[in-house]
This record gives C-alpha cells, structure tokens and sequence, in this order.
C-alpha cells in the first residue's frame, strides 16, 4: 500500500500540470479580437431617437445610417484645380502647340503686310484726282476686309485650341485624382482655392469669381490632396 501511494501522488500532480498548462496556454489570435476599451464586433448598432430608431451599420467599409445608398459616410478631400491646372499648361507639351500656332499666325500676318506694303509702292503717291486714285482705295479695303475675317477666325481658332488644352489638362488632372483616391481610399473630391491665396483680380468681377472659387471658409489641411495629385503628374508644388 505504501509504494502504491507513492506511485498515484506523481500521477495526480502530472495530470494536474496538464490540466493547468492547457489553461494558462495562450489561444491562438482571433481575427475578430478588439483592443481593449473598443465596443465590437457587432453586426450594427440601434441608436433611439424622437423620429425613430436609426441603425448604424458597415456597408462596404463605410458607417450607414440608413438603406438608402447616399446614407453613408464618405471620405472627403479637395485640390486646388487653378494651381494644378496652370501647372500643367505649363508643360512643354502645351507650350509647343500654343508656340506653332503663334508662328502661324505671324507668317500669315507678315503676307498681309507684305500685300500692304506692295499697295502703298503701287499707290501711296497717287492723288485724289488721279484716276488710280479710286482703284487704289478699293484694293486697300479689300485687303483690309480679308485681314478682318482672317483676324476673326485666328481669335477663334486661337481661343479653341485653349480651349482644348484645358480640357485635356482637366482630363490629365482628374486621372491623377482617381489614383491617388484609390490609394488613399477617398470617395469624394471638391475643387477648392486655400482661403490664405491671394486674389488675383483687378475688378469687382473678377473679385467675385475669386470669393465663389473658395469653396470652403475654413477646413482642415489634411483635406487638401493637391501636393500628391501634383507629384502624380510630375509637376512642382512650388
């Protein structure tokens, strides 16, 4: 009885040091595990009010608050499109059409100087009782009414292709937008002017354009994405 006794004591205390190594163990991590002093995980959260009852829910990652789907709360951010706009217009690329075009248009002025010029050699001395007089005068409205209509349409042309260049400036900003949107999970973005920028207007108009320009009156700088749209498309935030 004696060596029996001493043969169960050691067996109990081995079972007991399992059974207390299987308490103490650490479990492994749950992925729905929360810090403490966080509420959660719950599938949504009912918040009593005098209209009702409102249900706080996670719909794609966003707070909801109701089913319909503008009942969310989404992340925000602004640039300031007049700066990286004026940035791109800038670039070489622009510059180089608006410099052909400008070329153009001097060569076609210059054949109208030209043709002046040869009329006043043909008939600046010509007085009124000339009888070239007359034929003289009618050559020079002529030729100031074609340069008139070119004139007209080099404005036109001159102001589409502006144009066309801040239509693709605007398309080559709103792409840059997009990317660092999805980098940064931001669904919603204003076009803004900073408060602090200074007025670029020399009338009352213009003025007022600047006012409507600033979207908000005061906001946080974390908003203001224009520093990594500007390094998306390679530009200086200068």
């Amino acid at each position: 009885m004696r060596n029996a006794h001493r043969i169960i004591v050691p067996a109990m205390l081995l079972a007991a040091g399992v059974l207390l190594s299987t308490l103490v163990a650490p479990r492994p991590a749950d992925a729905r595990a929360t810090p403490a002093g966080d509420l959660g995980p719950t599938q949504a959260v009912l918040l009593e009010g005098k209209d009702g009852v409102m249900k706080l829910a996670n719909e794609g990652g966003r707070p909801s608050w109701g089913d319909e789907p503008t009942a969310r709360a989404w992340s925000a951010g602004a640039v300031h499109v007049d700066k990286v706009l004026k940035k791109l217009l800038e670039n070489q690329s622009y510059q180089a059409d608006r410099t052909r075009f400008d070329e153009d248009a001097k060569k076609q002025g210059e054949e109208f100087q030209k043709e002046m010029e040869t009329l006043k050699g043909e008939f600046g001395s010509k007085g009124k009782d000339d009888p070239e007089f007359a034929k003289g005068q009618q050559a020079v409205q002529a030729l100031f009414e074609r340069y008139q209509k070119w004139n007209a349409g080099m404005q036109a042309a001159q102001g589409k292709l502006m144009a066309e260049q801040v239509e693709k400036a605007y398309r080559e900003m709103v792409t840059a937008v997009d990317v660092v949107c999805d980098r940064r999970k931001i669904d919603m973005v204003y076009r803004f002017i900073p408060t602090a920028a200074p007025f670029d207007a020399g009338d009352l108009g213009n003025a007022m354009v600047q006012v409507q320009a600033r979207t908000f009156l005061r906001a946080p700088e974390s908003i203001d994405l224009t520093p990594d749209v500007m390094k998306e498309l390679n530009l200086s935030n200068e």
